[in-house]
């Protein structure tokens, strides 16, 4: 299990440093969970960035749901994410059916987000499926929660040249998510940078960095 949970906060730290850095500023016996969490949609997400054919990825995100469902009834398969969600996710009052929704936002990436109402769809679906469940991690209010995801989804979303949702400005973070806030505040930086024109920035640059701390510190 050990393995599995250090596999998963290395395979964030290889894909998403923003994300990694993130979760840093949650509280210490919460993170690895944070991180399983993020491991989940950054697992779904690189299934679906290889995908070309989308029968083939629909198939591949169902294996992805029955495993996640299957977590419930002590159906654990040796995959290193959903060994580190049952080591730390399951065990904080998250349900794998919970974690099955994650792949509900996909489906429409899968078809190719053909309207702005399609890209709406996933902004909101992941970013309710990832903080939500961050939420209930970090002891924090889903609504809040879920609206900072929005945020932090519709960056995403830019950063992959998939187009720009607007989203409303979330109120400031709550202590229990400031560990979120910065991530929110990143995906407004990059929908700002989509919209301007200017080129997606690297990861963990010193202004992320910075971005990250001061909404630790001051929820936004």
């Amino acid at each position: 299990m050990f393995e599995a949970i250090a596999n998963a906060a290395e395979f964030v730290r290889a894909a998403d440093r923003d994300r990694w850095l993130a979760t840093l500023y949650a509280p210490e016996p919460v993170r690895a969970a944070c991180l399983a969490a993020h491991a989940l949609d950054l697992e779904l997400a690189k299934l679906v960035a290889t995908t070309t054919e989308p029968m083939i990825g629909r198939i591949r995100l169902a294996w992805w749901r029955e495993r996640l469902m299957g977590l419930d009834r002590s159906e654990v398969s040796a995959q290193p994410v959903l060994q580190a969600l049952v080591r730390d996710v399951l065990t904080r009052g998250v349900t794998g059916a919970r974690l099955a929704v994650f792949e509900d936002a996909w489906l429409d990436v899968l078809a190719g987000l053909p309207d702005a109402a399609a890209l709406a769809r996933h902004v909101a679906a992941r970013g309710a499926a990832v903080f939500g469940t961050l939420a209930t991690l970090l002891g924090g209010d889903l609504a809040a929660a879920e609206a900072l995801g929005a945020s932090w989804a519709a960056g995403e979303a830019a950063r992959a040249g998939w187009g720009v949702v607007d989203v409303s400005l979330p109120p400031r973070a709550p202590p229990a998510l400031r560990s979120l806030a910065g991530l929110a505040a990143l995906g407004r930086r990059d929908v700002a940078r989509a919209v301007a024109g200017q080129a997606v920035e690297p990861r963990a640059t010193a202004a992320r960095q910075w971005l990250l701390l001061r909404a630790a510190t001051f929820g936004r």
